[in-house]
């Protein structure tokens, strides 16, 4: 614009010029005695004049223009540089030219006097190598892992070295995010295929970043090498939910190496020895050439030696904990220093002669090893912020000893005062990074006001980010408004990935909330961006908010959108519910197609799911080979839940199709599982099985397998069914001794079961209080399905007692419940005991009532009783009808006697 503005007003004075010159010749043309010659010149004159005040402002555009773009590239260029620890984007090192200082090895004194060299461990060193070895694209991602100052660095490092070539472009950013902008704006060095991108000590914001198109981006042109702790790492694999979900996937994307922390092995001992004789190998190798031991020892004492020291140890080690991967500046140690020191040394004035002496003398200050608790180190280049000032690096190890990783030095918690002194001291730019730390850590609030915080930072990338996660914190926390109002604002900024999760998250929220309509425009805005995670995983969840709300047509849409993605998880996903879908509707055919497709895509979940899934639609309409070769491909997965559970449903279709020993063989692979559901249940079913078969002894040992289990559900379930088989043998020790022990343990389902098989038992042993007790036991249970059977059972044995008023209140308790059998039981029951006692118009109305059930076993037997009980008395037209509903019944027994009394004169009629 401003070029333009100079090329008008040159333009403008030209034609000024210009105009006043022709006006001048033309005067000198109109003088007397001009000769021709003067005149052409005058005009030439004014021609030439009038080229060059054209020509020269259009070349000075022309340079001004280039120069702003040169600028422009160059202001590019240093913040992408800004981006990289190592390094620029002009020239990125080579491999060859990293050294392993700046791979993120400990420098000691062996690698200053360059003579550091490097003792092999086998087997990692041939199984990392092996990992980055895979050809590509993509190209492999390998994250080593393991506590710190077991070797990472360095043997990822040697690995790297051994593998690629030595003129490999070696990409080396500041952090996570850095890494993620250098891939939206290019990364660079990548002409030569495959370069290296190497991350040291990851952080959770770190790979939060490496979203999965950033990976795809990165991968499809450079090896990805990184490392991080063990602590680290199993806080991101456990936190749950969506506010981690993108680094738990990048973890689990990568091929994991962990390394252990150990001592050398002998072969490995003697050759440390031999390179490094100085040394004693106690710990890891990497322990003792950095001194790790005696550091850790001096931090233990510094309480004690140094207090000042140690307090500016502590704020160093917190500050990395609270999730800040640069150098903590001068500034900011003095800044923290009066926080921490009253926290070792009560009342002892935090001065600066304290903070220096404490640094310069105590915590600075190398051992042997040349190695210190805290090493001066400038700025990283991509620290805009604090670009030239000094910095310090604490010592790892000292971070795991404080964690609780090391033994013989107890977890130190980050003290209270920490959080917000940190939160007002870190800028918008270093938010995030705290933020998902501090989440982590199960610190919410601090969380919050730090992913707040972030949210101010200029930085498109960060500032979405915080809002993202602002926006999961809230919602976690049940502030649904302002979770929405964080996740709109991560939408509004349009950034490439944050913007759909964003909308994903939003939709998923405004689901929860019941608010369909918009929870399917926040799904269908993440879908229509088009994102390789985000798009499929707001179509699969689509999917289920319509299906729940019965729209079949647009779930069956949505899930084949996600199917359409081909994304690893989400695809399978939504070709497992659509086959369910499909299934439900009673669409055979398609529900097949689709659970095929789930089981075609070779998902480790999802498809044995499937498999179980066709199994079991193959089976209910008839297609008995079908469904037993899709449960035994669940089987043949392997998978530590569906195998299981395959085995045990394939038993039971074997075992319907008479084929005993496929059933029993496919029970017991289900129970050599172990599979804390399936054994048990598989155990169960096949003792049934045997019982079947009458083989008692072989149905013995399943059952007692699964009491061993101690299973909640199915351990109780097979004592009974145990109590019941001893007690058919004659075993009645052993049965009431099974029996005994579910009802002590109380089973909602299974204890009143026992207690009736108990109360059968005592009674066919003659012991009548004990099984009244047992049946009563039953009934307090006030369970639907044993109540009545024990009301009954507990009838009929009191009636055996004479206790005939006890008998009825047994009998109206069963009657009352309305069961579908024993309630017409007890009521025939009631009517016979109401006859025997005289009380014919009670038994009649309890007859009649038996009749009106309509049960199949006692209506007849009530109607036969009811026309005998009336023939007696004399009514022979009652006693007729009733005998006939008696036949019309079609019960047999009661047939043949009612068409003898039928028979019988006194029923005959006198007309007859």
């Amino acid at each position: 614009m401003v070029a333009r503005r100079h090329l008008l007003n040159w333009i403008i004075a030209a034609t000024a010029v210009n105009g006043a010159l022709i006006a001048l010749v033309t005067m000198v043309m109109q003088l007397p005695g001009q000769s021709d010659q003067v005149v052409t010149l005058s005009i030439l004159a004014v021609l030439v004049l009038l080229t060059v005040s054209i020509v020269l402002p259009m070349a000075g555009h022309r340079v001004e223009e280039r120069q702003r773009q040169a600028e422009a590239l160059e202001q590019e260029h240093r913040r992408r540089t800004a981006l990289l620890a190592v390094g620029n984007t002009h020239r990125l090192p080579q491999l060859a030219e990293v050294t392993n200082v700046q791979l993120g090895a400990t420098p000691t004194r062996y690698t200053r006097d360059g003579n550091a060299p490097y003792i092999p461990r086998i087997p990692d060193d041939e199984q990392i190598r092996a990992a980055l070895t895979n050809s590509g694209p993509p190209y492999p991602f390998v994250l080593v892992w393991g506590a710190t100052k077991a070797g990472k660095s360095r043997i990822l490092a040697e690995a790297l070295r051994a593998i690629l070539p030595a003129d490999t472009p070696v990409v080396i950013p500041v952090n996570g995010q850095a890494l993620a902008e250098l891939v939206h704006s290019g990364l660079p060095g990548c002409q030569q295929t495959p370069s290296l991108v190497y991350l040291d000590d990851l952080t959770a914001a770190d790979l939060e970043a490496l979203t999965s198109p950033v990976l795809d981006a990165i991968c499809g042109r450079a090896v990805l090498a990184a490392t991080i702790t063990a602590k680290r790492r199993s806080q991101i694999l456990t936190s749950g939910g969506d506010i981690t979900r993108t680094a738990r996937t990048a973890v689990e994307r990568a091929h994991n190496h962990e390394l252990t922390f150990r001592p050398p092995t002998p072969q490995e001992h003697q050759q440390a020895k031999r390179l490094y004789p100085a040394e004693v190998f106690r710990g890891s190798i990497a322990e003792t050439l950095v001194g790790g031991a005696e550091l850790i020892a001096r931090y233990r004492a510094g309480q004690d030696d140094d207090p000042a020291g140690c307090a500016l140890v502590q704020a160093a080690v917190d500050w990395r904990r609270i999730g800040m991967n640069r150098p903590i500046t001068q500034a900011e140690l003095h800044r923290l220093f009066p926080v921490y020191l009253p926290l070792i040394r009560a009342g002892m004035p935090a001065t600066t002669i304290a903070f220096r002496n404490g640094l310069h003398q105590w915590a600075a200050r190398p051992i042997a090893s040349q190695v210190a608790l805290l090493t001066p180190t400038a700025s990283p280049a991509g620290d805009e912020h604090k670009a030239g000032q000094s910095g310090w690096v604490v010592f790892d190890h000292a971070i795991s000893a404080d964690e609780g990783t090391l033994t013989d030095h107890p977890p130190r918690p980050i003290p209270d005062e920490m959080w917000p002194e940190l939160l007002s001291l870190i800028t918008p730019f270093d938010a995030l990074a705290v933020a998902v730390a501090a989440y982590l850590r199960k610190q919410i609030n601090h969380a919050i006001t730090a992913a707040r915080k972030a949210m101010a930072c200029h930085e498109v990338d960060k500032a979405s980010a915080a809002a993202s996660l602002l926006g999961g914190l809230l919602a976690d926390q049940g502030d649904v408004e302002g979770a929405q109002a964080a996740f709109q604002q991560a939408i509004d900024s349009g950034h490439a990935d944050h913007a759909p999760a964003a909308a994903f998250f939003l939709g998923g929220l405004l689901a929860d909330q019941g608010d369909v309509e918009g929870a399917q425009a926040a799904f269908q805005q993440a879908i229509d961006s088009g994102h390789a995670d985000h798009a499929p995983a707001a179509a699969f969840f689509l999917g289920g908010l319509l299906a729940d709300q019965g729209n079949v047509e647009g779930a069956q849409a949505v899930y084949q959108q996600a199917i359409d993605s081909g994304h690893a998880d989400h695809a399978p996903a939504a070709a497992f519910f659509l086959g369910g879908l499909l299934a439900d509707q009673g669409n055979v055919e398609g529900a097949q197609a689709a659970f095929q497709q789930a089981i075609d895509s070779g998902h480790a979940d999802r498809a044995p799911a499937a498999a179980i899934y066709l199994g079991g639609l193959l089976d209910r309409h008839g297609d008995v080979e079908g469904a037993r070769a899709a449960f035994q491909w669940a089987i043949d997965s392997g998978h530590a839940d569906h195998a299981p559970a395959a085995a045990t449903f394939l038993g039971g279709l074997l075992a319907d199709q008479g084929n005993v020993e496929g059933a029993r063989a496919a029970y017991q692979q289900a129970i050599d599982s172990g599979h804390i559901e399936y054994a048990s249940a598989a155990g169960s079913f096949l003792g049934l099985l045997l019982v079947e078969r009458g083989d008692v002894e072989g149905a013995l040992t399943a059952f007692r397998q699964v009491i061993d289990s101690g299973h909640v559900d199915e351990a109780p379930a097979a004592a009974v069914n145990l109590g019941v088989l001893l007690a058919e043998r004659g075993d009645v020790e052993r049965a009431l001794t099974a029996f005994r022990q579910v009802i002590d343990s109380g089973h909602v389902d299974q204890a009143p079961k026992a207690a009736l098989g108990l109360a059968v038992l005592l009674a066919e042993q003659g012991d009548v209080e004990g099984a009244r007790a047992a049946y009563q036991r039953a009934i307090d249970s006030d369970e639907a399905d044993h109540l009545p059977t024990a009301a009954l059972g507990l009838g009929v044995l009191l009636a055996e007692q004479g206790n005939a008023e006890g008998a009825r209140a047994a009998y109206q308790l069963a009657i009352d419940s309305g069961h579908i059998d024993h309630a017409p039981a007890a009521t025939f029951n009631l009517g016979v005991l109401l006859n025997q006692k005289g009380d014919v118009e009670g038994a009649l109305i309890a007859y009649q009532r038996a009749i009106d059930s309509g049960h199949i076993q006692h209506a007849p037997a009530a109607a036969v009783n009811l026309g005998s009980l009336l023939a007696e008395r004399g009514d022979v037209e009652g006693a007729q009808a009733a005998f006939r509903q008696a036949i019309d019944y079609g019960h047999s027994e009661a047939a043949a006697y009612v068409q003898q009394s039928l028979d019988d004169p006194p029923l005959r009629s006198p007309n007859a």
